[in-house]
């Protein structure tokens, strides 16, 4: 098919929500997409860089903070009446049976008597369904479920096809087969569907599906580039084009994971960088598998795959890796450092020495050790986390918090007292 005209758009969309702490977190700020008929979109990046957020924007289901959203050119109002969505989680109600769980959206609009029966007829039979009918959801495997979620979304004849990871919870051999149904259904002309918009973390489901592949970036989330994948239907996920367009996708996600640094001019302040806000179980796991690995690297994606990691976690763990100085990135390949060796190489008191040491130059933690030597060796957690939202706004200041005590704490560099709400220096 070849995309039409415009059917619904982004133009301009900042939205923000309010932490539980008090902090309000910017999801997306001044983001313009415009979805056109007959087309697949992928939306792709990092965690919590607003995908989900944004696909819950044109679904109608929340409202912007800023920005307008507008179908076939009118602005939105409510919820998108042309759109279905698909989520990750089955969603369904296990008290009723397939046919039931089918009708759900239908009787939310008033479809009623032979009308509903009809088309939940027609939507179990579009999704291979039929005989289940009656069938509860503790009844099916995991494909059966996603395919009720399906025909749920598929029974009200929705012209737009909004999905969350719809194949996510599923293990990869029924995720590839619900991935080729997802594109006959949009093939077929029975279906009613004209476009389909889907979030995932993967790089293959991406190009085995989209037409257009729109990679986000984070801190807020923001669009990054756009990929036109004109590779034609029904695509072969081992041809050397699919492959070669898997590659491209790959290279733009490790620009946008994995950027390589670059250096500030002179006369500029240092800017305070975030640490990575992975476990250390997480980056010595890395480093231990790279140990076994050629010449002790791997491309990012590759190592994600081998780990059983989604690669913006895996970006996130060779991020941590890479400010202690125990890995490069050059490109999209990991690469052991001879600091990395040496580190695995210790024992267990020597390896919390050497972390101690080098948490110590970073310039997030130095600033810690300053806060808590003026305070004579302990400052309240008030005031650190009053600090990290100065300088991280758009970070989650109690996850960072908690990420900076858990390496404190294996470094022996400093501990904390969660009753008296307390960070105590430990070294001096």
């Amino acid at each position: 098919m070849t995309p039409g005209g415009v059917l619904l758009e982004a133009r301009h969309v900042t939205q923000r929500f309010r932490l539980p702490n008090g902090q309000v977190l910017e999801a997306l700020r001044d983001v313009s997409l415009a979805v056109r008929e007959h087309e697949v979109v992928a939306l792709v990046g990092p965690s919590g860089c607003g995908k989900s957020t944004l696909l819950r924007l044109l679904a109608g289901l929340t409202r912007p903070a800023d920005g307008q959203l507008l179908y076939r050119g009118q602005p939105l109002d409510g919820v998108l009446g042309a759109a279905a969505m698909v989520f990750q989680s089955f969603a369904l109600l296990p008290w009723l049976t397939v046919a039931e769980n089918v009708a759900m959206g239908l009787e939310t609009r008033g479809v009623n008597g032979a009308a509903r029966r009809d088309a939940v007829a027609r939507a179990i039979n579009l999704v291979g369904l039929d005989g289940f009918e009656q069938a509860y959801p503790k009844e099916l495997s995991g494909g059966m479920k996603q395919r009720v979620g399906f025909a749920r979304a598929l029974a009200v004849a929705p012209e737009i096809l909004l999905m969350d990871e719809p194949f996510g919870a599923l293990d990869p051999l029924t995720a590839e087969n619900l991935r080729s149904q997802a594109v006959s259904l949009w093939r077929d002309p029975a279906t009613g569907v004209n476009t389909m918009v889907i979030v995932t973390h993967s790089v293959e489901e991406a190009v085995f599906l989209a037409g257009r592949i729109v990679v986000f970036g984070s801190n807020p989330g923001h669009v990054r580039e756009e990929l036109i994948n004109q590779l034609p239907y029904p695509r072969k996920e081992r041809s050397p084009q699919f492959e070669e367009m898997v590659d491209r996708l790959h290279a733009i996600l490790t620009a946008t994971l994995l950027p390589e640094a670059e250096p500030a001019p002179a006369a500029a302040p240092q800017r305070l960088p975030p640490f990575a806000r992975v476990h250390v179980a997480e980056v010595t796991g890395l480093l231990d598998h790279l140990l076994t690995r050629p010449d002790g690297k791997g491309p990012v994606f590759e190592l994600s795959e081998d780990l059983g990691v989604d690669y913006d976690r895996m970006s996130a763990v060779v991020r941590g890796a890479e400010q202690l100085g125990w890995v490069t990135t050059p490109g999209e390949i990991v690469q052991l450092t001879p600091a990395g060796r040496e580190i695995m190489a210790m024992d267990d008191a020597a390896r919390k020495d050497a972390t101690r040491a080098r948490l110590s130059r970073h310039p997030l933690f130095a600033r810690i050790l300053g806060m808590l030597k003026e305070g004579e060796g302990s400052v309240e957690d008030e005031e650190v986390l009053a600090d990290l939202t100065i300088y991280f706004p758009f970070i989650p200041a109690d996850s960072l918090f908690q990420t900076i005590i858990e390496w404190g704490r294996y470094a022996e560099l400093l501990d904390h007292d969660a009753d008296a709400a307390r960070l105590t220096l430990l070294t001096s």
